[in-house]
């Protein structure tokens, strides 16, 4: 991903001067960055023996060997909780750096953009919009007027960003202590958006919290949508209005939503899938199904029918 801050180690541990200039994953660990481990998964720790000069938050039961192969080229830290852990210190790192504090904007055509934007040819921005650091927006593409596209974004060829969206704002990321405090994980992965994509006006589509949030080619997505952290929606699919997708969600290519459709983060959902009116996605999908929610109905017979569900599943 690219450099989002500059950070001297030393300000967390005085034995080591390395910096760090970015935040990393687990699954996809990279030099000099700031990760944290939350499962002690064999498949991550082949990854984490390769890398050097990062910060790797570890869970405290690790084991002597991992750990000591791990500190021969890094910082570790070991936490109960190491997602919490990572939220603190991100944040601390953020605020140290300037991070939410250091954007300058400049004012152009009734627009104000902010430090390496990037335009390609017959871009049109209406007046009104915010764009933030380091976006990119390619060529013959549309930003209709009160979009706000925050820091971190792309956006391809032939797009039509509708009136009021945001693009690239903080997701929902919310750790909680002993105590009962909460903290939000900082969301600094950004958004990337494909080409011939539509967003639809007052739609969100949310930063990724390491790394980006994904839409990719031929995506249509219609107004009022809330498309959260981490989600990656594959070639030509179709999202109505009100759908509600969770994050880490993946859609694959030419599903469709119906409207008020909800998705529960972090599932995988199949190729040519419907999921119609109102539909509550709570599982995974397969490919080539029609899903949908049983349409209103009285409470009594609602109630009668649970009854004889239940009576059905007790005798399977």
């Amino acid at each position: 991903m690219n450099n989002i801050f500059k950070y001297n180690v030393s300000n967390i541990n005085k034995n080591y001067s390395f910096f760090l200039n970015g935040v990393s994953t687990a699954s996809n660990p990279l030099d000099n960055t700031l990760i944290f481990v939350n499962k002690n998964k064999d498949e991550y720790f082949e990854k984490l023996f390769t890398i050097k000069e990062a910060v790797i938050i570890l869970l405290s039961d690790i084991e002597k060997e991992k750990k000591s192969k791990i500190a021969s080229s890094n910082l570790i830290i070991l936490s109960n909780n190491p997602r919490l852990e990572y939220a603190k210190l991100l944040y601390k790192i953020l605020k140290e750096t300037g991070y939410y504090n250091s954007q300058n904007y400049y004012l152009r055509d009734g627009y104000y953009y902010g430090e390496n934007l990037k335009l390609g040819e017959n871009t049109i921005i209406e007046p009104f919009v915010r764009i933030g650091n380091d976006v990119e927006i390619g060529d013959n593409t549309i930003i209709k007027s009160g979009t706000i596209i925050n820091n971190n974004v792309k956006i391809g060829n032939n797009c039509y960003i509708r009136e009021n969206s945001v693009i690239g704002g903080e997701g929902f990321g919310i750790e909680t202590d002993i105590d009962g405090k909460t903290y939000r994980i900082p969301h600094v992965g950004g958004v990337e958006i494909r080409n011939n994509v539509e967003i639809g006006a007052l739609t969100t589509v949310c930063s990724g919290t390491i790394e980006k949030t994904l839409i990719k080619d031929y995506v249509r997505i219609d107004d009022h949508v809330h498309v959260a952290h981490n989600v990656m929606l594959e070639e030509g699919v179709l999202i109505v209005a009100g759908t509600v997708i969770g994050g880490s969600t993946k859609i694959g290519k030419n599903s469709r939503t119906a409207p008020n459709t909800a998705i529960k983060n972090g599932l995988k959902i199949g190729s040519n899938v419907v999921m119609g009116m109102s539909a509550r996605v709570n599982e995974n999908l397969p490919d080539n199904i029609i899903v949908t929610n049983e349409k209103a109905d009285t409470l009594e017979n609602i109630k009668k029918y649970s009854k004889y569900k239940k009576q059905i599943i007790d005798n399977l």
